[in-house]
């Protein structure tokens, strides 16, 4: 686990009130989820998205996508990760199979694992976990590019790092505090370590613990790249999210966001963390110096994917106990609209009045894009066989088999 370079949301608590932070807080975007969770209702895909296209995946034995699918478009094409080794890319307008990328291996140019790394449009480049927290980058024509580095480690476990690309020369680091360092932004290019920056807020490191401390570690499923739990001998919990999903993208604008911190944060190269929106989660707040207790219906984010017109984000309740529970949110900008929904009922397709969808990323461009497994497709034909007003672009499915590779629904 020490060798990988797993993403963690900083534990942290940044008051909405109190000082000068208060007229600034005032200013800024307000997200009312906390309201929004008290009066759930249905996610439909008209909330959400102003069209919705299928890609169904070519399926060969050579290009054949395992279990646990997650797709991403990038720039022309769509990227596939699956199972623990296995990274497509498939073409994003017709489906067909380009090519596989890079392998998982301990040899110099492999990697540890698909998950948890990144893609760049603006180079083209995916970056891959490596072992030792470095990382691997592959160029999308298939070839290694190199390994990087970061100039700055991260602190003992639990302290963690997260990274992420800013533009096409930058790439921006999440550290975590640790008992002797504040948790802090980094730019770096290449080995240049371009800014540092303390994040605005007083807070203390979890610090360094030992296996003496742990009764138990289970990695849960939280509508992102998962969450990691750890009990501890005297009682108390600890949540770490997985991956990188403290920083998302839309468009060219790069965000950033703490657990137990509801303000959102804008990171640039030319000025500091600007705070942009803030999460008002009213009753259902979990305040940093509560982190290890177990909170009853506490709000806890794990995922945010935006584009120019929604976010999209999701959301766990009652982390540490048997009630745990994860839901979609949407918060729409044109009117301020926030609905949530639980994440098993998916956003129900009232476009096209096809299967439920259930995105699971967002492209800088704006393009999201959700995972249909074949035999669902196929199962939904079956049912539907009298049906005669079905979408051209839904009707076009019906040459999927239940053997074949999953359908790609891209929506903007």
């Amino acid at each position: 686990m020490k060798n990988h370079v797993f993403a963690v949301m900083a534990c942290l608590f940044l008051a909405a009130c109190g000082g000068g932070g208060e007229t600034k807080v005032a200013k800024l975007e307000v997200i009312p989820l906390g309201a929004a969770f008290d009066n759930q209702t249905k996610l439909k895909t008209s909330d959400c998205f102003k069209k919705i296209r299928y890609v169904a995946l070519e399926t060969t034995d050579s290009c054949l996508v395992g279990q646990g699918a997650h797709a991403t478009v990038l720039n022309d094409w769509i990227v596939v990760i699956s199972g623990r080794d296995r990274c497509q890319l498939f073409d994003k307008k017709t489906g067909r199979f380009i090519r596989s990328i890079g392998h998982v291996g301990e040899d110099p140019e492999g990697y540890s694992n698909v998950r948890g790394g990144w893609q760049n449009p603006y180079t083209g480049k995916l970056s891959f976990p490596g072992w030792k927290n470095k990382i691997v980058v592959y160029g999308a024509d298939g070839k290694f590019d190199h390994i990087w580095a970061p100039s700055i480690p991260a602190g003992q476990f639990p302290a963690m790092a997260a990274f992420d690309y800013l533009d096409a020369d930058l790439i921006a680091g999440y550290y975590s505090a640790t008992d002797s360092l504040p948790a802090r932004i980094a730019l770096f290019r290449g080995d240049e370590i371009v800014r540092v920056e303390a994040l605005p807020a007083e807070q203390e490191g979890d610090g360094a613990i030992t296996p003496d401390d742990i009764a138990s570690i289970s990695v849960l499923k939280d509508g992102g790249d998962g969450m990691m739990i750890i009990k501890y001998k005297d009682n108390k919990s600890a949540a770490y999210s997985l991956g990188n999903s403290c920083f998302w993208h839309a468009g060219k604008d790069l965000y950033f966001r703490q657990s137990y911190n509801d303000t959102i944060y804008q990171v640039s190269v030319v000025k500091e963390l600007q705070p942009v929106r803030v999460l008002d989660l009213g009753v259902h707040g979990w305040p940093y110096n509560e982190r290890f207790e177990d909170k009853k219906d506490a709000i806890y984010p794990t995922k945010f994917m935006e584009n120019e017109d929604v976010i999209l984000f999701r959301f766990m309740t009652n982390v540490y106990n048997d009630k745990q529970k994860t839901y979609n949110a949407l918060y729409r900008k044109a009117d301020g609209t926030v609905k949530v929904c639980p994440l098993d009922d998916m956003i129900t397709d009232d476009t096209n009045s096809f299967l439920p969808l259930q995105p699971v990323s967002v492209s800088a461009s704006g393009e999201f894009a959700a995972i249909l497994p074949s035999e669902e497709v196929v199962a939904w034909f079956e049912d539907n066989a009298g049906k005669t007003d079905i979408p051209a672009e839904v009707a076009a499915l019906k040459k999927v088999g239940e053997e074949d590779n999953p359908v790609v629904a891209i929506m903007e």
